[in-house]
């Protein structure tokens, strides 16, 4: 009787060892992506001239780039038939009395398609620059 016990205590510790062993391994591995991110990382620059360029990383599970910005909080603009216009990002308004506009690139190449067009995907790199003139 007493072998069986103790027998017993020995099974369910090593259980507990393993998995507590195998819960800490998986937060270790998972650390830089915890479960409540999104499946896809993306960054984000937000280039302003003369001043700091603005970097911002995103875990999005967004189709398109504009959804994953809105999920942020990150864009403003206006639909017209073209798209998505973007006026302000990161609370930085682009001024039309003095032709300023949002240029989107990606990993420094002009983008042809709007914003809400753009299908993203793990590790892409976008770049929104204020530009001036037209």
């Amino acid at each position: 009787m007493k072998e069986g016990k103790y027998f017993l205590k020995v099974f369910l510790g090593t259980i507990g060892l393993f998995v507590l062993t195998v819960l800490l391994l998986y937060l270790f591995i998972n650390r830089d992506n915890p479960v409540s991110y999104g499946s896809k990382k993306i960054t984000i620059q937000v280039i302003v001239p003369d001043e700091d360029v603005q970097e911002f990383t995103l875990y999005t599970d967004a189709i398109t780039l504009r959804e994953a910005l809105d999920e942020k909080e990150m864009i403003r603009g206006l639909n017209s038939s073209y798209g998505f216009y973007i006026t302000t990002v990161n609370g930085i308004r682009a001024d039309e009395t003095r032709e300023e506009w949002w240029s989107l690139t990606k990993n420094g190449e002009y983008v042809e398609y709007g914003v809400d067009m753009i299908h993203i995907q793990d590790k892409d790199k976008y770049e929104l620059t204020l530009m001036k003139g037209y």
